[in-house]
């Protein structure tokens, strides 16, 4: 796979040297990472395949944006979470088919479920029309109106937490 990378990237990695990863792929300088220059670095210099990079956009993009900070990719780096999700397998599978849910249902592509997506997951799901808000409200952490994939795994509650 791609373990020999993946050891690099552990808790204790400098900030100095994720910022360096992070600004050798920011090309706009803009600060953050869009998902052509993720996907680049996860593949270039993480070792990841195409579904495993795509699994790694997916999860580091807390907020829905289709980018993901420099905050965003250091407390990612840094949390327990980093690369369980995606080097185990059965862990990743279970990723694979919640994207795969969630592109299905992420009809505008737009990286966020809006209210009407949202509420057509509930459904499939047996919710009941007049329930749909409060189960909205309840999944909508970031409360602006639109699920991010974060919020929607969290939602879904396949994997247990470590």
């Amino acid at each position: 796979m791609y373990e020999s990378k993946m050891s690099f990237f552990n808790s204790d990695v400098p900030e100095i040297v994720l910022k360096s990863l992070f600004s050798k792929y920011d090309k706009d300088g803009s600060g953050s990472l869009n998902s052509e220059e993720l996907k680049t670095m996860a593949q270039n210099d993480l070792g990841m395949n195409k579904n495993q990079a795509e699994a790694f956009i997916m999860l580091g993009d807390k907020d829905g944006n289709q980018r993901i900070s420099f905050q965003e990719f250091y407390e990612w780096i840094k949390s327990g979470e980093r690369f369980s999700m995606i080097d185990d397998s059965s862990r990743f599978f279970l990723v694979r088919k919640a994207i795969e849910l969630f592109k299905k249902f992420d009809k505008d592509g737009s990286g966020v479920l809006e209210k009407a997506e949202m509420d057509e997951v509930l459904m499939s799901f047996g919710a009941k029309r007049e329930h749909l808000d409060a189960h909205l409200k309840a999944i909508d952490k970031g409360g602006d109106g639109t699920v991010s994939f974060s919020e929607f795994l969290d939602y879904l509650n396949w994997l247990p937490r470590q």
